[in-house]
């Protein structure tokens, strides 16, 4: 996250976050089209690249969740393009999975579009850790794309309430900081 992102979440309820590669390019297209597109093939070789990162940045865990959809928006799109890239990932990594740790309590605008402020805003409350599923584990949380951490950050704040030991979040790709944009 940069500097104004982690000062608005200090205290952080992630222990870190990495990500396999920028947000841009093919892989921008890909992550579209899985998402919006439904072309859920590409989740295979996505989750590939997670893996790829969670080896290089040594990412510790013993339970994979995917950051949850909220009803609506599973509805509406038929799938969570976040629990096909976990489930892969776990599945690859040799970790536990499941969807059951974690859930959206209330239907949320979409992020797209908003101010790092609106989309923190946006997602506060948003999310219950299953005490049940996450207590004592240390949990690596998946998302497609992180852009300000705030998604995150959200869900890692209410696994870390539930009792989780650990959460990091581990996304495909991430949005650039204006620092290293060229």
């Amino acid at each position: 996250m940069c500097g104004p992102c982690r000062r608005r979440a200090a205290p952080a309820a992630m222990a870190g976050m990495r990500s396999a590669a920028f947000f841009e390019g093919p892989l921008r297209l890909a992550l579209h089209n899985l998402k919006y597109k439904r072309d859920i093939i590409l989740a295979d070789t996505l989750a590939r690249l997670v893996v790829e990162a969670w080896r290089t940045y040594a990412v510790p865990g013993d339970l994979v969740l995917p950051v949850p959809l909220s009803a609506q928006r599973l509805r509406e799109r038929g799938y969570n393009q976040a629990a096909l890239l976990a489930q892969g990932f776990a599945e690859l990594a040799g970790l536990a999975y499941t969807q059951g740790g974690a859930t959206r309590v209330r239907h949320t605008a979409t992020q797209v579009g908003l101010s790092a402020g609106e989309r923190w805003k946006n997602l506060a409350g948003a999310f219950k850790g299953e005490a049940r599923v996450v207590a004592g584990r240390r949990v690596i949380l998946i998302d497609d794309v992180c852009t300000t951490g705030s998604t995150l950050e959200a869900c890692a704040e209410a696994l870390a309430a539930a009792g989780a030991a650990a959460v990091w979040g581990l996304t495909v790709a991430r949005a650039r900081r204006a620092a290293e944009r060229s």
